[in-house]
């Protein structure tokens, strides 16, 4: 059992399955810090990365959060790291359980629970950013399908559906159809979805846009924004190409939003943005790493280290500038979307898509190809054990 002195790691990570935790492991090598990397039984990405100084099995924090705390606890004591940075979404059931280690010298640089839960729930983040005067799209939470209904015939087609907690593609839909109430419940069971638990929107034309932001204690350290050029989804979800950029409407709105509720950590809210009437809409609240965090330090903004620094010094210096028009692929991603769109359009041409020209991608690098083909294996893996499982 590797037994390292006190302090031999800086920084434990958990819920390294992605990128974003692959991401955070490279900015946080690029500060020639020592790092520990946690998986659940997937594995992950980062476990084969030459990054890593150790890798470590921790329970599945959606599936068993009980268990997830009690094994990142022993862990915690077992390695004496400096700091321990969730990746993902177990940053919640962190902040959920945070008096449980009370008994270790450890710097956790997450929000409070109440605070994180304010944003990540989608019906809570809409209203706080409608109060701050922020636009947002036309939005109820529907008790009924009369309500949707009349919704409808007020606002037209498309409108989207969301879970209050939901992230990604996950947990959205769109009407873009007429469907009678018999049609509508089949697709509320298909999709685990209850009334008074979805809030239910007017669809928004426009470009994805994402401010992320880094926090200490509700005071502003630094930004950095993004345009989507490319989504693996049409309708939305993840995006496969995105560009770095400023715009300062967006960045005031997402600093206004985060300052109310004394944000401390890093976040990244979205928004969509019709660059032919300039009109903003808010979109949601990722209180945690981004899946596009790898352009971010990419092109100069290393949150992951800029975090670890706040944990370790109680501050880093403000603002911090950054490549313009820098692009990063999402490899993977993309290969998927290209040939999702040539189904879906019939057109082989789509194809042309595969050699998009930018400056490097967020899921494979040179200097550490590794990981990049583990995770194709890793997703073949997981792929079989759920036909086997169903």
């Amino acid at each position: 059992m590797y037994s390292p002195n006190k302090n031999e790691l800086d920084v434990l990570l958990s819920n390294g399955w992605d990128r974003i935790a692959y991401n955070v492991l490279r900015g946080l090598a690029k500060g020639n810090l020592k790092v520990g990397f946690g998986t659940d039984r997937n594995s992950g990405m980062g476990a084969y990365s030459n990054n890593k100084k150790i890798k470590y099995l921790h329970a599945d924090f959606k599936t068993d959060p009980e268990k997830f705390i009690e094994d990142l606890h022993e862990r915690i004591q077992q390695l004496k790291p400096r700091v321990y940075i969730p990746t993902g979404e177990e940053v919640l059931t962190v902040a959920k359980h945070i008096n449980r280690f009370n008994d270790l010298e450890i710097h956790i640089p997450i929000s409070s629970y109440n605070t994180l839960i304010k944003l990540h729930d989608k019906s809570i983040s809409t209203r706080i950013a409608s109060d701050l005067g922020i636009p947002i799209p036309k939005t109820i939470i529907p008790t009924n399908f009369k309500e949707i209904s009349e919704f409808i015939k007020e606002f037209n087609y498309p409108v989207v559906i969301k879970k209050f907690e939901s992230n990604s593609s996950k947990g959205v839909f769109f009407i873009d159809k007429p469907y009678d109430e018999s049609q509508f419940k089949t697709i509320l069971v298909r999709n685990d979805l209850k009334y008074g638990e979805f809030i239910t929107q007017q669809f928004v034309n426009g470009t994805g846009y994402g401010v992320s932001a880094l926090f200490n204690k509700g005071e502003l350290k630094t930004l950095f924004t993004h345009k989507r050029l490319r989504e693996r989804i049409l309708t939305g979800g993840p995006s496969t190409l995105r560009m770095s950029t400023n715009q300062p409407e967006l960045e005031e709105y997402a600093v206004r939003l985060l300052k109310s509720v004394r944000f401390h950590g890093v976040a990244m809210v979205e928004f969509k943005y019709n660059e032919a009437t300039n009109q903003a809409r808010f979109v949601e609240v990722n209180p945690r790493f981004w899946g596009s965090v790898g352009l971010a330090i990419n092109s100069g903004v290393n949150f992951p280290h800029m975090l670890y620094q706040i944990a370790i010094d109680g501050d880093v210096a403000t603002g911090i500038d950054y490549k313009i028009g820098f692009t990063n692929e999402w490899l993977l991603g993309n290969i998927s979307a290209v040939f999702n769109e040539i189904k879906r359009t019939k057109n082989p041409l789509y194809i042309k898509n595969l050699f998009s020209k930018n400056n490097g991608f967020d899921d494979f690098y040179l200097d550490d190809p590794k990981p990049f083909f583990a995770m194709i294996y890793l997703i073949i893996k997981r792929s079989i054990r759920k036909i086997f499982l169903n």
